[in-house]
């Protein structure tokens, strides 16, 4: 057996055949292995996406529930505003009530509901700016 040390490992001559048999119409794009590549990951991430979206997603009836609650505390700090306005005391420390109450609003997809909370939103929005203004912030 005789060993010869001039030759690589890659022989050229391998290739030069394998580009010749393709060469009738067929070629693969060099670059087309990495676009290949680079797609498989986002659709992972995509698919993550999915699953932590549907793991937040609360039922609708807790957001609901949560959203009456938030109605009726407003109707409850519009009606202490009242009667501080109607004793005469300063009004002062229920802004910050009515900015809290505020802050909590989102919808719940019942029409009527979100329809009977934007009225009242309004109304807290509406009082607020009365205070500022009666306050000396505006």
């Amino acid at each position: 057996m005789k060993i010869e040390g001039g030759r690589g490992v890659g022989s050229t001559s391998g290739s030069k055949r394998a580009n010749a048999s393709a060469a009738g119409g067929f070629s693969v794009p060099v670059d087309g292995a990495a676009k290949a590549s680079s797609a498989a990951p986002s659709s992972s991430v995509t698919a993550l996406d999915a699953i932590l979206a549907l793991q937040s997603e609360e039922p609708s009836n807790q957001r609901r529930g949560r959203q009456s609650r938030r109605g009726r505390e407003a109707l409850d700090v519009l009606e202490k505003l009242e009667q501080a306005l109607v004793l005469g005391h300063a009004p002062g420390a229920l802004r910050a009530e009515l900015e809290r109450v505020q802050k909590g609003a989102e919808a719940t997809g019942e029409a009527g509901l979100d329809e009977v909370l934007l009225e009242i939103d309004i109304r807290l929005a509406v009082e607020a700016a009365k205070l500022d203004r009666m306050l000396g912030r505006a």
